[in-house]
This record gives C-alpha cells, sequence and structure tokens, in this order.
C-alpha cells in the first residue's frame, strides 16, 4: 500500500510539473515586447513601445517601415485572427472545419472574392502597392523569427500560419463590402415571399422610408418572358439571417463646442467579435502622426486622425448589388445576351476539406458577374433547369481602388485633399464625416453607385432579366453628384443610416435607408445639451433611450386599454408600470425586457399566420411595418389571422401578444409574472462577442468568447438589438464595435475604445481589458507625446545588415 500510495504520488508530481510546463509553453506565445530583434526588410532602425493598454507606438522614419511595423505587431497580437480572415475571404475553411464549412467554401469561392482582389491588385497606386507590401514582409518576418508556441487555436487545429500577401489584405477588404452591403438577398426575399404574399402584402411588408411612397412592384408573372420561376420562390435561403443596425457619427462646428473648436464622434455597429474587429495603432512617421482603428490584415488606419484632420465612417447601404436571372442557351453552356448567346468565363477551385477528398468545383461568370446560383444548392435545385441567378456588385469591379483610398486618407491634410482621395473609394459607400484643426468641418458620401434606366422597372427590389438590355446598368452616379456637405450653417453633420439626401436629389441610392430613430435621436441630444465637450459626445453615444418602444408602446397600450377587463391585476400593474416608463433600455429594469418580449410576439401575431414555414427567416423588429399595420395605414388587414374563422382586430392581436410576452418571459426566467418586479433586462440581454470559429464548440467557446449584460435595444443611440428568431431571442451579436470622440481643440486628448482587447491570445492581460470600459462608456487616450507611452514596453526592430543572420523572406 506504502507502494502505491508513492506512485500515486509520483503521478501527481508529474501531472503538476505537466500542467506547468504545458502552462509556460502556451504562454509563449505571448508576444516578445521589450528588447531588439533583427530582420530583413527593413529601410530602418523602427520601434513599437506598447503603452499599459496595449496599443503600439510605432516610431518609424518611412511609411514603408512603420506598415512593415504594424504588419509585425498585428501578427503578434491577432495572428489568428488574421488567419481566419484570410481562411473567410479565400474560401478555405473546411480545411480546419471539414465538411461542415463545405457549403460556405463552395459559395465564398463562387462569389470570386479572392479572385477579384488577385484582380484588382494591378489597379492600386504606387503607394497602396507598396505599403500592403511592405506589411506583409513585417508579418512574414515575424512568422521567420518568431520563438515559443503558436497561439492555442492552431494548436487545436492542428494547423500552421501560412505567409501573408498583400492579396490576402485587399481580399479582406471585399469581406467587409459583403458584410455592409446585403442588398441582393432582399431582392430574393422578395420572390420567396411571392408565393406566400400578394404584391399589396409585399409592399406592406417592406414598407418605403417614412415619407416617400413605395416603389412598384414589376409583375413577377411577365418580367421573366415566362420563364418558370415558380419554384424559387420558396428557397431555403439565409436571406433572414440576422444584420447590424447600423452605425453613427457625427460632426459639431466649433459654434456648438465649449472650446470653440470642432467635435467629432464616430461608433460603427458591426459584429462583435472576440478579438475586436479593430486594432488600435499610433504611427509616427517622420515627424507626422497617425492614430485610430486598423484592422489585422490591412495595413492602414481606417478610422482615425493625423495632426490635422480627423474622419470617421458610416455605411450608406446603397443598392449596389443587383442579381440577373440568366437564361441558359446552346445546351446550357452558352447564355442568352441582347446580342445573342455567349459563352460563359469560367475557372476551376479546388476546395481542400479536412479528414475528406479534395472538392472541385467550376466556377462561372456571365456579363454581370458569378453566377450564385451555382454556389448555392438550395437556389440551385429550385432554380429552372435553363436559368441561372448572376451577381452585379460594385465590390465586383476588377478596377476597384479601395484599398488606395484607404493608402491616402492617413495623408490628407485638408478637405479638398480629402476629397481627391476618396475618389479612389469604390466599395461599401460610406458617409464620412470631416473636421480639422483650422476649425472645418464637412461630409462626403464617396463609392461607385450605379445607375439604372428609365425602363428598369425592378428599381433594384427583385432580379432582373439579364437578356434585355433596359435592365443593364447605364453607368455609375459621377462622384462630383455623390452627396456632400461643407460648413453646413448650421454647424452639425450626422448621420446613422437614415435617407442622407432631400427630395431633390437627381440619383437613386438605395431604398435600404435604415429607419430614423437614432439619427433624430442623436440631433436631439446634440440641440438639447450644447455646447459640447468629450464628455457630453460621448454621453450621446452612450444613450439607451429607446425612441422605438416611444413609437410603438403607446399604440400597443391604446389598443390594450380595450381589454383592461379580461386583465388580471398583476398584468394591470404591468400596463401601468410601462405607461409610467421612460423608455430607457436600462440593464436593470424590466420594462425594457417586457416591451421587447411584446413587440417580439407581436410581430409574430401579426405575419406567422401569413408566412407559415418562412415565417422564422422574417422575424425581426419591423417596426415601421408593425406601427403601420397597428394604424391601419397598411393595404392588407395583418391583425386578422387567417388560420381562423373569426375576424381578429389589432387589439385582439395585441392582447393576445401582452399574454404570450409574459408566457415567454416566465417560463424564460423560471419565475412568474407576479414577480416581474424582479425582472432585469441584463438577465437575458446579454452581448455575445463570438470567437471564429470556436464559439461554435460549446465546450471552447467559454474559454474563447466574451459575453455580458449589456443596456440597449433596436434602434437606440447605443445600439444592442435583440434578435428575434435567434435561441436567445433577447441577446445580442452586433454593437459598437469601435467608439472614439475625436477633439480638434487637441487631438492627442480624442478618446478611443474597441469592446474586448488589442491581444487575441486568451491569457493575454489584454484579451478582454477594455470590455468593462467599453460596457460602461469610458475611454482610453492615444497621445503622440512620447513622455505619455515611453514608460511602457519598447521593442526595436533593427535593419539586419550584411553578414547578420535572419529569417528569410519568402
Amino acid at each position: 500500500m506504502r507502494l502505491i500510495g508513492k506512485i500515486a504520488a509520483a503521478i501527481g508530481v508529474l501531472a503538476i510539473l505537466c500542467a506547468i510546463f504545458g502552462w509556460v509553453y502556451l504562454r509563449s506565445a505571448l508576444p516578445q515586447i521589450s528588447g531588439t530583434v533583427t530582420l530583413e526588410g527593413l529601410e530602418a532602425e523602427v520601434s513599437i513601445t506598447r503603452d499599459r493598454h496595449g496599443v503600439p507606438h510605432i516610431v518609424a522614419q518611412t511609411p514603408e517601415d512603420a506598415f512593415f511595423a504594424l504588419g509585425y505587431a498585428h501578427a503578434q497580437d491577432r495572428l489568428w485572427q488574421m488567419s481566419m480572415h484570410r481562411r473567410i475571404a479565400a474560401g478555405r475553411l473546411s480545411e480546419i472545419a471539414g465538411e461542415a464549412t463545405l457549403s460556405t467554401d463552395v459559395f465564398l469561392r463562387t462569389l470570386s472574392l479572392y479572385d477579384r482582389a488577385r484582380k484588382a491588385w494591378a489597379h492600386q497606386t504606387e503607394q497602396a502597392r507598396a505599403g500592403m507590401v511592405s506589411y506583409s514582409n513585417g508579418v512574414n518576418a515575424f512568422l521567420n523569427s518568431r520563438k515559443g508556441a503558436l497561439p492555442p487555436e492552431f494548436l487545436l487545429t492542428k494547423t500552421e500560419p501560412e505567409p501573408w500577401t498583400p492579396i490576402d489584405s485587399l481580399s479582406w477588404l471585399k469581406v467587409m463590402a459583403l458584410d455592409l452591403g446585403g442588398n441582393y438577398w432582399s431582392e430574393l426575399a422578395r420572390l420567396d415571399l411571392a408565393s406566400r404574399l400578394d404584391t399589396d402584402q409585399l409592399m406592406d411588408f417592406f414598407p418605403p422610408y417614412p415619407g416617400e411612397e413605395a416603389l412598384p412592384l414589376p409583375d413577377l408573372d411577365t418580367l421573366y418572358d415566362g420563364l418558370d420561376l415558380a419554384h424559387i420562390k420558396t428557397a431555403q435561403t439565409d436571406i433572414g439571417k440576422p444584420r447590424g443596425l447600423g452605425s453613427n457619427n457625427w460632426v459639431l462646428s466649433g459654434d456648438h463646442s465649449k472650446t470653440g473648436m470642432p467635435l467629432l464622434a464616430n461608433d460603427p455597429h458591426l459584429g462583435l467579435t472576440t478579438p475586436s474587429l479593430w486594432y488600435l495603432a499610433h504611427m509616427k512617421i517622420g515627424e507626422e502622426n497617425v492614430i485610430g482603428a486598423t484592422m489585422p490584415g490591412i495595413p492602414f488606419v481606417i478610422l482615425g486622425r493625423n495632426d490635422r484632420i480627423a474622419w470617421g465612417f458610416t455605411n450608406v447601404n446603397p443598392d449596389v448589388q443587383d442579381l440577373y436571372v440568366e437564361k441558359l442557351v446552346d445546351d446550357g453552356t452558352a447564355y442568352l445576351t441582347p446580342d445573342g448567346p455567349a459563352p460563359f468565363i469560367t475557372r476551376e477551385e479546388t476546395i481542400h476539406i479536412k479528414d475528406a477528398d479534395p472538392k472541385t468545383i467550376l466556377v462561372r461568370e456571365t456579363r454581370h458577374g458569378p453566377v450564385i446560383s451555382d454556389g448555392r444548392t438550395d437556389l440551385a435545385e429550385k432554380m429552372p433547369k435553363n436559368a441561372v441567378l448572376a451577381l452585379r456588385w460594385t465590390a465586383l469591379d476588377e478596377d476597384d481602388t479601395s484599398g488606395s483610398a484607404a493608402a491616402t486618407l492617413s495623408s490628407v491634410k485638408d478637405y479638398e485633399q480629402f476629397k481627391t482621395a476618396l475618389r479612389l473609394y469604390t466599395a461599401p459607400a460610406q458617409n464620412i464625416v470631416y473636421a480639422d484643426i483650422d476649425g472645418n468641418i464637412g461630409y462626403y458620401a464617396p463609392g461607385r453607385v450605379p445607375i439604372r434606366g428609365a425602363k428598369n422597372d425592378t428599381h433594384g427590389l427583385v432580379p432582373a432579366p439579364g437578356w434585355k438590355a433596359d435592365y443593364d446598368w447605364e453607368s455609375t452616379i459621377p462622384y462630383e453628384d455623390m452627396p456632400e456637405r461643407e460648413n453646413p450653417a448650421n454647424g452639425v453633420i450626422v448621420t446613422a443610416n437614415e435617407k442622407i439626401v432631400g427630395p431633390d436629389y437627381p440619383h437613386f441610392l438605395t431604398s435600404g435607408w435604415a429607419l430614423p430613430y437614432r439619427g433624430d435621436r442623436i440631433r436631439e441630444l446634440i440641440a438639447d445639451t450644447a455646447p459640447h465637450d468629450k464628455a457630453s459626445m460621448a454621453r450621446i453615444q452612450m444613450d439607451v433611450k429607446s425612441t422605438v418602444a416611444a413609437d410603438l408602446l403607446p399604440l400597443m397600450l391604446a389598443l390594450m386599454d380595450q381589454e383592461q377587463k379580461a386583465l388580471d391585476e398583476t398584468q394591470k400593474d404591468i400596463l401601468d408600470a410601462l405607461g409610467a416608463w421612460d423608455f430607457e433600455m436600462a440593464v436593470d429594469r424590466p420594462e425594457p425586457m417586457i416591451f421587447t418580449a411584446w413587440h417580439r410576439a407581436l410581430a409574430k401575431r401579426l405575419y406567422a399566420d401569413e408566412l407559415g414555414d418562412k415565417f422564422d427567416r422574417y422575424w425581426g423588429p419591423k417596426v415601421d411595418f408593425l406601427k403601420m399595420a397597428l394604424l391601419g395605414t397598411t393595404k392588407a388587414n395583418w391583425c386578422d389571422d387567417i388560420g381562423t374563422s373569426d375576424e381578429e382586430s389589432c387589439a385582439d392581436s395585441v392582447s393576445l401578444a401582452f399574454n404570450d410576452a409574459l408566457e415567454d418571459l416566465s417560463s424564460r426566467l423560471d419565475r412568474k409574472p407576479g414577480s416581474w418586479r424582479d425582472w432585469q433586462w441584463g438577465s437575458l440581454h446579454r452581448g455575445v462577442q463570438e470567437h471564429r470559429p470556436f464559439s461554435q464548440v460549446p465546450v471552447l467557446a467559454r474559454f474563447f468568447e466574451t459575453s455580458t449584460p449589456a443596456p440597449g435595444g433596436t434602434y437606440t443611440v447605443n445600439v444592442a438589438g435583440p434578435r428575434f428568431s435567434a435561441p436567445n431571442p433577447y441577446g445580442f451579436t452586433h454593437g459598437p464595435s469601435y467608439r472614439v470622440v475625436y477633439d480638434l481643440a487637441d487631438l492627442d486628448r480624442s478618446s478611443y475604445i474597441i469592446p474586448t482587447g488589442q491581444s487575441g491570445i486568451p491569457f493575454s492581460k489584454h484579451y478582454s481589458d477594455m470590455m468593462d470600459k467599453w460596457l460602461h462608456g469610458d475611454f482610453i487616450e492615444i497621445s503622440t507625446n512620447p513622455e505619455t507611452y515611453q514608460s511602457g514596453d519598447k521593442l526595436v526592430l533593427k535593419r539586419q545588415s550584411s553578414g547578420e543572420t535572419g529569417g528569410a523572406l519568402p
């Protein structure tokens, strides 16, 4: 027995030693942040000093050396994220995930993002190409010189990082354009629902922007010259997948600030990920500085400021995607054009699959673009045998120079240079606000937006017949005609994805504007709390008053008045509380939870009966549609349940939805409605910042992704919109991916924050150290003054001279 005890003790000690060794080995993946490293590819010595938040301050003499160092720092802190970005853009997820992601890879290869990035390389400016080459050299210098373990994701997936190329950088810009533009899914949505809804119902369900007339739909039975598309109307697509709810930016002239100089705020709303999409950095190049949000994989500051100007983006969401139904001829070897048959442009793509044989696919393209129905089995199976769907999209133009615009913007000195730099911008079209230290403010919306012919009666709402010349794009809107404002008389420019042009604007930009709730609320707060400083701008960014609730809830309560006799005392108390509610979506209050649950249940009561088995794909807030339905201004009667013999009123639907909401919350919270005063919005309203790919692996998700209760809701300025059809329909995965306030009186006092931290390595102290600040509206400052960051850890990148040894670049 004594021997067994000794053996057990020895095994225990060995296990402890192995655990210690394993932990020490894993921690060797953390970056070297001090000392000297000798590398090939530099023109001169460069320093990277990380401050207490992990933000690198790069000091270089040339732009190329600065971009080299940024690539090195990105690779040190975000190597796995960069690897995943490359796999997404190139359609190479199946190499690590197996057949589970094969359909995604097939679609991405068919969409041709990586192929178009290759072709766009030749069209970039020399400045942009030099920057991307230097950046790639910096990434690869790290790969060739690194010591210790790789980030744990590489170990778990048994993969190795590959050399970085400029095409990888350009392709990620294409992915961002895809994320910010999904109009072609809206086209499919109308076809998908045309089998369930008549024309009036379709126009109700996709209502026009407030105050505008609805664009008419063409006759779908005659549009395609008898081509039978009845089956595509039931294609199972992901068109109802939840998307982000936009972004905010605004700029104020000195007339509205306490210092007499402009203030500029920006908070782009994107998918929340761990690590964050953004990486904060400061580069001092010679005597000039540029600071802001970079994207791992791209060498330039995307959202930021230099020594003279600051800028910020929101999405215009223009209609720059059109689907075309192409008729097949000559036994499917060609397709019909206005000038007769034309052959497809083809190429083969081989997809390597973990634990399976490779799959080779044929990618076909028409004169409009890639045949995306080839990349979607659900679409291909539902399409007529003699037709395919092709995509025309500005981001797939071979002469897309958006990467060059990003390279130029950082060195702009004034508004005229700002406009000149943005001429290079193609996609995704953005609302870009501007301010400079001379007191000027401005706005431009660059991007390539098509002009459709007068005879194109699809208006970009449904797929067009590809064989008819009237449906081709005639040209694109001239750059000089894109929306612009310079030093407006009122000294305020606000964009929040709402309509940015007036009725006299001569061109069609989109029918997909975001509703004006956020923009109107921002303008209201600017007027109510002037004059402004950094703190007041930050408070606006954190505002969680729901103007959606202020709009919808009074209608719902008014209709419930007709049902008061059927309510018990608890229900009446809840309604009284909602009636007295200030519409603040606070994390510790029950009213936000009850309103959201009621809103969600009402949506189901109004259109689940009409949509049938398609309902889950379209279950969302649809605020404008619900408001019109309750007011009785829709063309159809949506309050009546077509599944019953009775004709239900809107009061019936609202009352039933109220009961549904309380029942749903009681089951989720395991508490009876009588305890509703103890309910808290934050118990269900959690922000999940997903990790790619381990959020999809439950046993690993808890170690890699981050999550927290949060305030806010649909269309609050601090947006945190729930996903009605998700397993947790009250949680959110989209929100402010970056918050910044630039103070043009002293740009070093500008404030920055991202939702997680600078590092993508889970056991780094900078993995999620900014999350609490982001949650509560706090910021960090990033100064150009060396005295404020020199106390940090300093890594010197030394140029390898003749005779020295170092890692050779691939």
